[in-house]
């Protein structure tokens, strides 16, 4: 069984690298208070305990070998990051209406379902670390899932923190500028990933 500390050094640069939950914290903290944190908190959450038991269940390393089914899933996932990306850049500028919900859990959840990160995170290094334990496959992927889980939750509080400290101190055009910056580059990665794969076809 490896040591706590590899899988935190295992998992950090997957938490801490700028992505969706980043994008989306921000976002909903600017708009809705440290509230908005807590959606994304537990459809991330929800993902990350969904990618952990269908990698334990070998689901995800099926989906792997169907090479058409899996291009029909990062397709998903592009057009989501698109969708949000768009919708949180259209909402960030409304300021005659009160601001729309538009990060649910359900969204969150499903962003991250369709997320080939944490899939190909679970299915090719993950395992890899698995060698020479004395631990089932499935509490393996279940201490590796909390793991994960924790140090997510931690670090999405943290950037919760940050945006609230910045809105107090009247740091509104920065938390903006973060925020669309943020939706562009989600429009950015969909588009990018989508064109990537239709080239690869």
């Amino acid at each position: 069984m490896i040591d706590i500390y590899t899988y935190i050094a295992l998992l950090l640069p997957f938490i801490i690298s700028p992505g969706a939950s980043y994008v989306l914290t921000i976002a909903a903290v600017e708009k809705e208070g440290f509230s908005g944190v807590y959606r994304v908190i537990l459809g991330t959450v929800l993902g990350i305990a969904a990618h952990a038991s269908l990698a334990a269940m070998g689901i995800s390393t099926l989906l792997l070998e169907l090479p058409q089914l899996f291009s029909v899933i990062q397709v998903i996932g592009y057009l989501m990051l698109i969708y949000l990306g768009v919708s949180i850049l259209r909402n960030l500028f409304k300021v005659t209406q009160p601001p729309a919900k538009i990060i649910t859990t359900t969204r969150v959840f499903l962003l991250n379902i369709f997320n080939v990160k944490p899939l190909l995170l679970y299915v090719t290094i993950i395992p890899s670390f698995l060698q020479n334990t004395e631990i089932s496959l499935y509490l393996h992927y279940l201490y590796v899932g909390i793991t994960h889980i924790s140090l997510q939750i931690t670090w999405l509080l943290f950037l919760g923190c940050f945006t609230m400290g910045a809105k107090k101190i009247n740091l509104h055009r920065i938390l903006t500028f973060f925020s669309a910056g943020g939706s562009l580059f989600l429009i950015a990665l969909g588009v990018f990933q989508l064109v990537k794969l239709v080239l690869e076809l």
